[in-house]
């Protein structure tokens, strides 16, 4: 996890607007799923992505989804117009995505998302309701397998909260 948690620290000390989705996500909440990208919701726009190759420009970001797989540009970042983001960088894959399948757009995904300390950066993170959401929406088996999970973790945080 601390490859994939590096990959968002620098986002945020490039101030990327962002919210972490994904398997990322889920080990956040407390799944013991492993994952080797990093999924976020992310604002689109030409300003935010130029904050965004700023922040990978350093790490060869390139387009792993593409043939060639070609370069990730400052011009195709700041054109905007671009709706998901799947790169190649030196500490692995990341996904930008524009809408979560289940929850929206970033401003709805910023919505149902909570800030927490992430080794020692402050990160949005989806919430445990809104990651079950997304991940039932995408209906794949390894999805549908984080969403038994990931209720069992919500209703053992229930327990816990009646406790108190």
């Amino acid at each position: 996890m601390k490859e994939l948690t590096r990959i968002t620290q620098r986002l945020t000390e490039f101030r990327v607007e962002f919210v972490i989705a994904g398997g990322l996500g889920t080990l956040i909440h407390g799944s013991a799923l492993l994952t080797r990208d990093v999924d976020v919701a992310c604002r689109m726009d030409g300003e935010n992505l130029g904050r965004l190759f700023d922040a990978l420009k350093e790490l060869h970001p390139i387009h792993r989804m593409t043939p060639g797989r070609l370069p990730f540009t400052r011009e195709q970042a700041e054109q905007g117009g671009i709706r998901n983001l799947y790169l190649s960088i030196d500490w692995g894959q990341l996904d930008c995505l524009g809408e979560i399948k289940g929850l929206g757009d970033f401003a709805t995904c910023q919505a149902q998302s909570e800030a927490l300390d992430l080794d020692g950066a402050e990160v949005r993170v989806l919430s445990l309701d809104a990651l079950i959401t997304a991940k039932r929406a995408m209906g794949r088996p390894r999805d549908l397998h984080a969403v038994l999970e990931l209720e069992a973790i919500r209703e053992k945080r229930r327990g816990e909260d009646s406790l108190t």
